[in-house]
């Protein structure tokens, strides 16, 4: 592995970033959050378009979330067309652990930088890869997009039917899906490593990933149960609860909390079973009972009984919620350009090698001297050099 100092339980793994956009690079935020150095590549005249994602045309700094998922990494420029620039991309190959692009199926072949290629000069490489829909099957060849994962894995469909409002914006992990999986099949391959001294490839498909976080909807579709959970409305917003699984005691003080002792003796409500079997109507019997608090009462209410529940809390009530102050949840951290920004701190935390966040992403090109001289041993005047034929 390589030999930078120790920052948390991923130092010493070095990584080269050529992915773009958000699944890729939320896969190596994380990985970067733990310490891994995250050497992200990008071309001088083609950066990474989600800098300026969903920003106003004139905007003078990088957007809020390209800052965020490429926190703690160091950015280079090099030119993988060029011939000196690819020479220089083997070199760092050699001297890297991992290696992860999300570009379209068959480009880093093309490029002669596929996994067959780059193992040729590095047996110990780990090659992360990303795609819309994997690299086999009728649709490898497509390009996807979060919203477009979404469509295609169900989620789309089984927001819509919660919602009852087809055809509307859908929120959900598109691209985080595959970040999380990514990451994940990195540290398992880094540890089959240390057991074989071998590399592999790991593929991602966006699709499939995001299927993996849709078990409950797979459980409802098998199962032909309804969705459990429950968002009632109060006084001054809603708060989520969890009803039917609620056991007989819990149903007890949550009723008796809320005025209603006599829910619990009703034999519609009495028991967990009967409690399911007339869920649509303990729901409309519930949400009654709620509307007749405030959302911060309701919910001091539940918490004192011990019951789940939740109010449904906005962003800006998120960063003032006296649980996540208190957890620090939220770290500070200035960038020269977009100024002081509140990012979610590593919410893995260790005890022993703690995570943190050091800097929002960096500039296009910002490392460049930094990684050029310290790791390939390059003077500024050759950088500059490197700069002015086109090669980085």
């Amino acid at each position: 592995m390589a030999d930078h100092a120790l920052t948390g339980p991923l130092g010493g793994v070095r990584i080269l970033d050529l992915s773009h956009v958000l699944n890729g690079p939320f896969s190596t935020m994380l990985l970067a959050h733990m310490g891994a150095e995250v050497i992200k590549v990008e071309q001088q005249s083609s950066p990474d378009r989600f800098r300026h994602a969903w920003m106003p045309m004139d905007a003078d700094h990088d957007g809020y979330e390209f800052l965020v998922v490429n926190a703690n990494k160091k950015a280079i420029t090099l030119n993988l067309k060029n011939e000196q620039g690819r020479e220089i991309f083997l070199d760092l190959v050699k001297r890297s652990d991992v290696i992860v692009e999300n570009f379209s199926t068959g480009v880093m072949d093309r490029l002669g930088f596929g996994y067959e290629a780059l193992r040729e000069h590095n047996p110990k490489i780990i090659y992360a890869s990303s795609k819309g829909y994997g690299e086999t099957g009728p649709y490898a060849d497509l390009r996807s997009f979060a919203t477009i994962a979404m469509a295609v894995s169900g989620w789309a469909d089984a927001s819509w039917r919660l919602s009852g409002a087809p055809g509307t914006q859908v929120f959900g992990p598109g691209d985080e899906a595959a970040g999380v999986s990514m990451a994940l099949g990195i540290l398992a391959a880094l540890y089959n490593r240390t057991q074989t001294g071998k590399g592999q490839k790991i593929e991602v498909s966006m699709q499939e990933a995001l299927m993996g976080f849709m078990v409950s909807s797979f459980h409802e579709f098998f199962e032909g149960m309804g969705p459990a959970g429950a968002y009632m409305e109060s006084k001054d917003g809603h708060v989520a609860t969890h009803l039917p699984d609620l056991n007989d005691d819990l149903f007890q003080r949550y009723s008796t909390a809320l005025g209603h002792p006599e829910a619990i003796d009703d034999p519609r409500f009495s028991t967990v079973v009967t409690r399911r079997e007339n869920l649509k109507v303990l729901q409309q019997e519930v949400g009654s009972w709620m509307k007749q608090f405030p959302t911060k009462e309701l919910f001091d209410i539940l918490r004192q009984q011990q019951v789940p529940a939740g109010p449904v809390l906005s962003i800006d009530q998120i960063l003032e919620d006296e649980h996540i102050v208190a957890r620090k949840a939220f770290v500070e951290v200035d960038h020269e350009q977009a100024g002081q920004l509140q990012l979610l701190a590593p919410w893995i935390r260790f005890s022993e090698t703690p995570s943190a966040i050091s800097h929002a992403g960096p500039a296009v090109g910002e490392h460049n001297y930094e990684v050029y001289r310290d790791l390939l041993g390059y003077d500024e005047e050759v950088v500059d050099k490197l700069r002015a034929d086109g090669a980085i």
